[in-house]
């Protein structure tokens, strides 16, 4: 033991003081046996005459002591001697955090003023209420190091650190959680680490709990720390390897480390033993349901129920799989989880019935439509594709076999144009098969929540309600469609809260198949309007549309596109206005009866709305 032999060297040389310390720090690292007992007694006896052990002294330890059992222990750096021009390679530090305002500044100036330096800190909000957001933005508007992103959804740190990797540069991956600080080499220590164990995929380091009250190190199982598997760092190639994390809300840290040794062999896996990371002890924490108090100062951590059981779950499904499918089992993003968990490990919605998604694109989109079934595909079942122009089916598509079914239209009198959208949804009713619909657009970049986000929605208002991100309200005295007699809620901009609308834009669109009993695609008698169609739909079969809320620029157009509907009839929208005109009335008057016969839709009652009756 190199403290023990160092605390000797000291004793000998009668630098009682010095010895004394190790001596004591010795006692909170690994426990008072006789022989330390007897050593610290020796040093008391020779500095002042007393050989007492004050066993609280040993067991309350304080952070700025964590700090200098680090400084004890020299930087092994790693110098490639051979290559003069050789620099560190970009490490990316993944904070996520959810209602952590009072704690996110200090996690965030803790990477910050790391000593390496080649770094970049994504921050994920999970759909925080509180300032968190705000905080990390104001903080990546004056440093470039940050980047800062949202989910729509409260989805769980798996989630939302999953996000984190994609928007990832570096080469090397580590994580942290908003309530958290880490020393300040803890970087640079374990990407030396990596970088003298070129075997390694892999690096993990040492922990401890801190008390926010005492600012004293919690022993846990009578250790002032542990390795960790939240102090975990990965070379990025590891996610294309095995997959992402599975999207819990707890312990996917320990099925991910488990992956990556069934993957590559626990040798794989470079250990810093060193307590490098400091996690917070406060209530309903993601590990509170481990910790049982002994006294102030330790706890005991055990394995949960829910935790024990996914330890099984995962245990097997890692033997029974081949590895080589590791990364199919595992994508992300998913609207399901890929391990049956209890109910309090996912925030998953995990839809019963299948997801469909409808699209319709011309040929000039077709760059950003293969961009919109990338982003799309792993949160469907099944897509529908109606290519209005198109002379074949592109390659990106056909890769898709029996995911998707596709219409070609190359006929300029018969085609149904953005109609093509609801072409699946008539099919759907006449073979009387359910599900949850989602119409989008070829030149829209959906979330990695989006899917979840809408289902999540439909959920809050028992599905009796079609849920979309662009609406408008009309006034029963609009003369012209695309005119200021109208709110519109862009999807592009940010929206406080849900709020019903009379149309909504069909791009951004879902609803659950059986609350239409018919529904005959014929009756969308010109192509172009299928906003205003769909809406007269709603309509007829009293079905509340909601505009949702989200933050700004959830959803945005991609850059570049040039032909759209609006362009195409802002000047001329007499086909569009006569439908309106034909179908009063509009504004409040339609919604609020519907408003007051489920619950739930209550809350969608504005206090004030006498401006459009």
């Amino acid at each position: 033991m190199d403290l023990f032999r160092k605390a000797n060297k000291f004793f000998l040389s009668k630098e009682y003081n010095k010895a004394l310390e190790l001596y004591i720090l010795i006692g909170r690292l690994y426990g008072i046996n006789e022989l330390v007992e007897y050593q610290i007694s020796k040093c008391r006896e020779k500095i002042n005459g007393e050989n007492i052990v004050n066993n609280s002294e040993i067991n309350s330890l304080l952070i700025p002591e964590l700090y200098s059992l680090v400084e004890k222990t020299p930087i092994d750096s790693y110098q490639d001697k051979l290559n003069d021009s050789f620099s560190y390679p970009l490490v990316t530090v993944i904070i996520t955090a959810h209602n952590t305002q009072e704690f996110i500044e200090s996690s965030i100036n803790s990477v910050l003023l790391q000593s390496y330096k080649n770094i970049e800190i994504i921050v994920i909000d999970d759909y925080s209420n509180d300032n968190t957001y705000e905080i990390a933005t104001r903080i990546s508007s004056s440093n470039s190091k940050v980047k800062v992103f949202r989910l729509n959804s409260n989805l769980g740190t798996y989630y939302a650190k999953n996000l984190g990797i994609k928007k990832a540069k570096g080469e090397i991956i580590f994580f942290q959680d908003s309530d958290d600080v880490c020393h300040f080499e803890r970087i640079e220590r374990c990407v030396n680490s990596l970088l003298k164990n070129p075997n390694c995929v892999a690096v993990r380091s040492g922990y401890s709990r801190i008390d926010l009250n005492t600012h004293t190190v919690i022993t846990v199982n009578d250790s002032i720390y542990r390795i960790g598997l939240i102090t975990l760092g990965v070379y990025r190639k590891v996610f294309d390897d095995i997959g992402f994390f599975n999207c819990t809300t707890k312990a996917s840290d320990d099925e991910f480390f488990n992956r990556i040794i069934a993957y590559y062999g626990r040798e794989k896996v470079s250990i810093v033993d060193l307590p490098l990371y400091y996690n917070t002890m406060r209530e309903n924490s993601l590990f509170s349901d481990m910790v049982k108090w002994k006294d102030k100062s330790s706890i005991i951590q055990t394995v949960s129920n829910s935790r024990c059981n996914y330890v099984k779950e995962f245990t097997v499904l890692h033997k029974e799989i081949d590895k080589s499918k590791y990364k199919e089992v595992f994508y992300y993003p998913r609207c399901k989880d890929a391990i049956n968990v209890d109910d309090d490990m996912s925030k998953l919605p995990n839809p019963k019935l299948p997801i469909y998604i409808s699209i319709c694109s011309i040929p000039s989109r077709i760059k950003s439509l293969e961009k919109v079934i990338q982003a799309l595909n792993h949160q469907c079942d099944f897509f529908h594709i109606y290519l209005d122009g198109y002379e074949n089916i592109p390659k990106f598509i056909e890769k898709l076999h029996h995911k998707a079914k596709v219409v070609i239209c190359n006929d300029k009198n018969t085609s149904l144009r953005d109609n093509g959208k609801f072409l699946l949804l008539e099919e759907l009713i006449k073979e009387n098969k359910d599900g949850y619909y989602f119409t989008c657009d070829d030149d829209i970049e959906y979330p990695v929540d989006y899917v979840n986000t809408l289902l999540e929605r439909l959920y809050k208002y028992q599905e009796k309600v079609v849920v979309g991100s662009h609406g408008v309200i009309l006034s029963n005295r609009i003369k012209k469609y695309f005119s200021d007699d109208r709110i519109v809620y862009h999807f592009r901009k940010s929206l406080e809260k849900d709020i019903p609308v009379n149309i909504l834009g069909t791009g951004t669109v879902a609803f659950r198949v059986g609350i239409f009993s018919r529904f005959c695609l014929s009756e969308f008698k010109f192509p172009g309007m299928v906003d205003i169609y769909f809406a007269i739909e709603c309509k007829k079969n009293n079905i509340l549309q909601v505009c949702i809320e989200r933050h700004n620029n959830w959803l945005k157009e991609y850059s570049g596109i040039s032909e759209t509907l609006y362009k195409e009839f802002v000047i001329n929208d007499s086909k569009q206005t006569k439908l309106i005109k034909d179908n009063y009335p509009w504004g409040y008057t339609p919604i609020l009866p519907l408003l007051s016969e489920v619950n739930e839709f209550k809350s969608l009652i504005p206090k004030l709305f006498f401006y459009n009756r």
